[in-house]
């Protein structure tokens, strides 16, 4: 996927910015910084203005952040975006930073206020970006992590950017998207069942394996259940992982709460029906996979995204790969 016509042309326009007798080391200085600024501008101007349309700077191999909630592909990302609960927002940078990487990439950090719907109060936040070429002649965002910035107290002259509601410290329009948001903890109990469905239901397809009759198709489904949901619950694998375009695609399908809680609802469907032949432990991987399908199902109508668990150290199995 291709930045779009006119930040092709924007970006491309560094070029003409570089003086004839300028060293190769500073020349090269001034294309990457200049390129991070011209990106930069156009990104937020375009953010501001519907950011529905961003769907041109990703593709399906990038990944964005968005306060420690992990989205993979430019479909699943644009529609991130697009779901947060403000309708206006207007960035302002404060600060902008940039470094090369290693195979013609670029690394920005952004750092700056912003203002959402009929907000008075600016909030603090940072983002960091990594560029890599298109190979034609332009640029796509590979990474993108962004987090607002709290700040517990005022300095002394400085005005006050962090806006509190009801005694916690998160902004009014990002109540409902902050990691200190006490509702999101919904998410975690969800990511967690789903750990151990991983694990029940590979155990118990091992288990019921020995079976002669039909129940070993049952259990073949649960074996296989067990790797599926390996892939929705830590959708970093799919870029880690030697799988096929088609597998990638079929699994990005399940980056929100409605569509993990059907399939998780369909696996379960699949081991009730396995009672009609013979009542065995299968029947576990049953129950587990219908709460789990059903707590998705909660946290759809509630609004919540994704957070990392803490169940295997504190970040969540998909950072500790990272």
């Amino acid at each position: 996927m291709r930045l779009s016509g006119s930040a092709t042309s924007a970006l491309s326009g560094v070029a003409e910015m570089t003086p004839p007798k300028m060293s190769k080391a500073n020349r090269f200085i001034l294309d990457f910084a200049g390129i991070a600024k011209q990106f930069t501008d156009f990104y937020y101007n375009q953010f501001d203005a519907d950011r529905s349309q961003l769907a041109p700077l990703y593709r399906d191999n990038s990944m964005l952040t968005f306060e420690s909630a992990a989205v993979a592909g430019a479909g699943p990302i644009v529609e991130k975006l697009s779901s947060l609960p403000f309708a206006k927002v207007k960035h302002q940078v404060s600060t902008l930073d940039a470094q090369p990487v290693e195979g013609g990439g670029i690394i920005i950090l952004v750092t700056g206020a912003l203002l959402v719907d009929e907000e008075q109060r600016p909030m603090n936040y940072s983002q960091c970006f990594q560029l890599l070429p298109d190979g034609a002649g332009s640029y796509f965002i590979f990474n993108d992590i962004f987090k607002l910035v709290f700040e517990d107290h005022q300095r002394p002259g400085e005005p006050m950017l962090t806006h509190y509601c009801d005694s916690h410290r998160y902004p009014i329009a990002f109540k409902e998207i902050s990691n200190d948001d006490d509702r999101r903890g919904v998410r975690h109990e969800e990511f967690q069942i789903g750990v151990v469905c991983i694990f029940l239901c590979f155990a118990l397809g091992i288990a019921n394996m020995f079976h002669l009759s039909l129940i070993i198709l049952f259990s073949a489904f649960c074996l296989v259940s067990s790797f599926i949901i390996i892939f929705v619950e830590i959708p970093l694998l799919l870029r880690i992982c030697p799988t096929s375009s088609t597998f990638d695609s079929f699994m990005q399908r399940f980056s929100t709460n409605y569509m993990r809680a059907l399939i998780y609802l369909v696996m379960a469907a699949i081991q009730w029906i396995s009672i009609a032949v013979d009542v065995t432990s299968l029947i576990a991987a049953a129950v587990l996979l219908t709460i789990t399908a059903a707590f998705y199902a909660l946290a759809g109508v509630k609004g919540q995204a994704f957070t990392g668990s803490k169940t295997l150290g504190g970040q969540g199995v998909a950072q500790m790969i990272v």
